[in-house]
């Protein structure tokens, strides 16, 4: 029998190898294989199949997956192609015989027809997996003897007929006596089960009696304990307040030895306690005025040969590149600080956008490093940001408090210090929409004197007329709380108040001045995770695109030349405000008007008197190129047409036409116009 499974094996193998892999077979290979290899004269007019695999199907069906077993060997055929056993896999019904795993089935085969396949996919699935389709209707289970000979082999078969006569004869018999054999089994075990089942309750009955007892007992042994506890606790209450007496009576003392050593040191102390008074908030009931300008001690500790002087510098870019890669390993290029610095003279919100580690945070972080007296706050934007409390924070009428914000702190610090320089950056402005937060602002930097609104007037007057009768004045004229006055305020919440007003009435008044020493920053990424910018924030800022040097190496070795370790002291009035304009720079972008009016990006009188004022600040042949990248270019997002692409080419034009227009500016625009349905600088 053996040998003549092998003869099928190889006949299987042979006629595999003329005819190449299933899964390049054509419709007349797929014929020839099953004619010349599943024929009645080779594997009988029916299959015979072991099931390895059973799953339910959501249509009621089940899908079977079965081995196709030699009929001589009962052993699966291996396909030579891939080495794999020969599965076929075909769909019953539920509602018919049950199935499981091990099960020895019949089925005859169909021939592939592999036109009938819905697609390229099936047609490789079903060549290389099945070679052939299983007919479901003519599915049974395999007989008694077949089973058999597939579980237990030819020789146990063969024994079995020998001892018992023929197998179907028997088949019924063995059956009968094996369900006789299971009825009695079943009433043993029932007998036995009911036997058990008795023996448990009556010891879970036993058990229940026992822990009952044990519960009983328990319970009064936490009573009397519970009783003692109970006991201790009403003694360590005892102690408790004498302890709580002792130690009201140790700060007494306490304050008695304070006081007798304030006393003592009174006099030594008076400068310091007066210098405290002026900087403290809340030191003994001396709240200063705020806005007291503070000694910057590192300041005041720079000798006089560390610092250079703006005004005195032939080329004071070259001296800010320099300083910043000497002092903070900074490298940027010309053009960059050229920008920056005219942005800052303007009084402009600076944008700094640009890939990731261009340095648009370091920038403005550290500039202020290399300026005498500067400081740098970078204020975080998030997502979640939806007006200007956000920023400013907001006002507490119960307590009459203001709870500020640190962006508020850092204005109300640049206003004690009118001489230095402070730069405020929102880091990551875009992440809401800047117009929600900080639209106000830029708004007001355009009056005469700039100011915001923290709260309402009302409350303001409330407060100065809460904190009056507290009032002195020193000989310097400046007024703070008096400490003899606020002891006599018996309630605490009452004094706290005081308190809260005197800062409310100094610090955070309903109408806050905006410093005329800050400058705001914004650095912004362009992606799918940011807000884009309005008209109205772009034009009343001046957008700097930072990008990697294209000569990194050769950048780093000339800023090695420009060494300036010195601070460099800025006169704000002198050095950082302009008042004249460039009139020539402001006529060149106002005759580009009519060309921007087709692009949506006219320039109105409030962006053409900054272009002027840029003009005059910044001392460069490429200023006019500077502002075409900075203010004109951005404001440009205009739907894609015939129209405003020629407007764009024209406007490419007349740059190169009448002015010194960089490659890096030709550059952008040209990848404007190679955009989609949107023609934008945002990209």
């Amino acid at each position: 029998m053996e040998s003549s499974g092998r003869k099928l094996q190889e006949h299987l193998n042979s006629l595999l190898d003329e005819l190449g892999s299933p899964i390049n077979w054509t419709q007349e290979e797929a014929h020839q294989f099953y004619v010349r290899f599943c024929a009645p004269q080779l594997l009988g007019s029916r299959l015979i199949l072991e099931v390895r695999y059973v799953k339910e199907l959501q249509n009621d069906n089940l899908l079977l997956i079965a081995e196709v077993l030699n009929p001589d060997t009962f052993t699966p055929f291996i396909l030579p192609f891939n080495g794999d056993k020969w599965t076929v896999a075909f769909i019953v019904s539920k509602d018919g015989p049950e199935y499981k795993k091990g099960d020895i089935l019949t089925a005859v085969a169909e021939e592939l027809i592999l036109g009938e396949l819905s697609n390229e996919k099936d047609k490789r699935e079903n060549r290389k997996l099945g070679m052939i389709f299983i007919n479901a209707n003519s599915i049974r289970r395999a007989s008694f003897e077949t089973s058999l000979l597939a579980r237990f082999g030819e020789g146990v078969v063969k024994k079995i007929a020998e001892l018992l006569g023929p197998l179907e004869k028997i088949a019924p018999l063995i059956v009968s006596q094996l369900e006789l054999q299971m009825e009695d089994k079943i009433l043993e075990l029932e007998a036995e089960l009911n036997k058990k089942e008795n023996e448990l309750w009556a010891n879970f009955r036993e058990q229940e009696i026992k822990l009952q007892e044990e519960y009983r007992q328990k319970e009064e042994q936490f009573n009397k304990e519970k009783s003692k506890i109970d006991r201790q606790l009403k003694k360590l209450e005892g102690q408790k307040k004498l302890i709580s007496d002792e130690e009201s009576l140790l700060d007494k003392r306490k304050r008695e030895i304070e006081e007798q050593k304030e006393v003592l040191n009174k006099e030594a102390q008076r400068l310091e306690e007066y210098k405290k008074s002026l900087k403290s908030q809340f030191e003994q009931f001396r709240l200063v005025h705020p806005l007291l300008g503070n000694e910057d001690d590192e300041d005041n500790a720079t000798s006089n040969d560390q610092i250079i002087h703006w005004s005195d510098q032939e080329d004071i870019i070259a001296t800010i590149q320099g300083a910043l890669h000497e002092q903070c390993d900074l490298q940027y290029e010309r053009d960059v600080i050229e920008c920056f610095v005219g942005a800052l003279k303007t009084d402009q919100l600076i944008i700094l956008h640009g890939p990731s580690g261009t340095g648009k945070s370091s920038l403005a972080r550290n500039f202020s490093k290399i300026i005498k007296g500067a400081k740098t706050y970078t204020i975080r934007v998030q997502s979640s940001w939806t007006d200007k409390q956000d920023i400013l924070g907001f006002f507490n009428p119960i307590d009459y408090q203001y709870v500020s914000t640190e962006f508020l702190d850092a204005l109300v610090e640049a206003k004690k210090n009118p001489q230095s320089l402070y730069l405020i950056c929102l880091d990551e402005m875009n992440l809401s929409h800047v117009e929600y937060y900080f639209a106000e602002f830029l708004s007001a930097r355009e009056e005469e004197n700039p100011k915001i609104t923290l709260y309402s007037k009302h409350f303001q007057e409330l407060a100065y007329k809460m904190i009056k009768p507290y009032i002195t004045v020193d000989e310097n004229g400046l007024e703070f709380l008096d400490e003899e006055k606020c002891k006599q305020i018996q309630s605490d919440s009452e004094r706290w108040k005081v308190q809260n007003c005197f800062d409310l009435y100094y610090r955070y008044p309903a109408e806050f001045e905006i410093p005329r020493n800050v400058r705001f920053i914004g650095t912004m990424n362009m992606d799918h995770t940011v807000k884009g910018l309005s008209p109205k924030i772009i034009d009343r800022s001046f957008v700097i695109d930072l990008r990697y040097p294209e000569d990194e190496e050769g950048l780093i070795e000339e800023l090695g030349k420009m060494k300036v370790s010195e601070l460099i002291s800025v006169d704000l009035e002198k050095d950082l405000t302009v008042t004249v304009m460039d009139e020539e720079c402001r006529q060149k972008a106002k005759e580009l008007n009519s060309l921007l009016d087709q692009l949506g990006a006219r320039l109105n009188r409030r962006a053409l008197d900054q272009i002027g004022y840029y003009g005059s600040a910044v001392n460069s042949h490429l200023k006019f190129d500077q502002i075409i990248r900075g203010k004109i270019l951005p404001r440009i997002q205009v739907s894609r047409s015939d129209e405003t692409v020629r407007a764009l080419e024209q406007l490419l034009q007349k740059l190169k036409d009448q002015s010194d227009i960089s490659l890096l500016t030709q550059q952008k625009i040209k990848e404007m116009l190679r955009q989609g349905r949107t023609i934008t600088y945002w990209r």
